[in-house]
């Protein structure tokens, strides 16, 4: 399987868990014989690296302000940038006659190019949330947290399948963002040796639903 990972974090850019959490998925999916690109934000290091077989691309925001000044007008811009690279690597796979199976969106900042590639080139995407808005904002009824819940929620819609850490952070997000989304909800607790075997299992099953459909 082809997967495309967008994440806002890679090593060794590290903000919190997302980072070594999305590499340890990328490489043991390459150990599976599975081909992976990663497509991550990463102002200080932009550019192409092989890493023992994970191709991460590395893309900077093209709006040089920093994301402390808005994070939401922050990860809009940068989301430019991210389809745009995201963009080549399909249109390079198209040009060898092969194609990105599914797209795998981390977190918040990732949705809208998610979404935009999956209605671009029709390809399914699944969504992990590591963490809500709800939980992480001290102004929840802000307009910047309004913003980012609205977010959150239309990932939730447009996903295939959502991915949750624990038992918990699913029913949390089922009371925010409500309960019809239940079905499209699986939980991955990211210990030990096969929690990226269960992974793979929620691609093979969107890959199915979709060739179905």
């Amino acid at each position: 399987m082809r997967v495309l990972i967008l994440t806002w974090e890679y090593p060794p850019k590290r903000l919190g868990n997302v980072s070594d959490h999305v590499s340890t998925l990328a490489h043991e999916l390459v150990k599976r014989e599975n081909e992976v690109e990663v497509m991550v934000l990463d102002d200080l290091r932009p550019g192409f690296e092989d890493v023992y077989g994970v191709h991460v691309h590395r893309v900077a925001n093209p709006v040089k302000t920093h994301p402390m000044a808005s994070v939401l007008t922050y990860a809009m811009t940068a989301s430019v940038q991210i389809e745009n690279e995201a963009s080549n690597i399909v249109y390079f796979y198209k040009q060898h006659q092969k194609s990105i199976d599914l797209i795998h969106a981390h977190e918040w900042l990732t949705i809208s190019p998610a979404i935009s590639l999956k209605h671009a080139f029709n390809i399914p995407f699944v969504l992990t949330l590591h963490s809500i808005e709800g939980h992480r904002s001290h102004n929840r009824f802000g307009p910047l947290s309004i913003a980012i819940k609205e977010i959150e929620d239309t990932g939730i819609w447009e996903s295939n399948k959502v991915i949750t850490n624990t038992d918990w952070l699913k029913n949390e997000i089922l009371r925010y963002y409500g309960d019809g989304h239940r079905k499209k909800m699986d939980v991955v607790w990211p210990v030990g040796k096969g929690w990226v075997d269960e992974v793979f299992s929620v691609y093979q099953r969107v890959a199915q639903e979709t060739l179905q459909a």
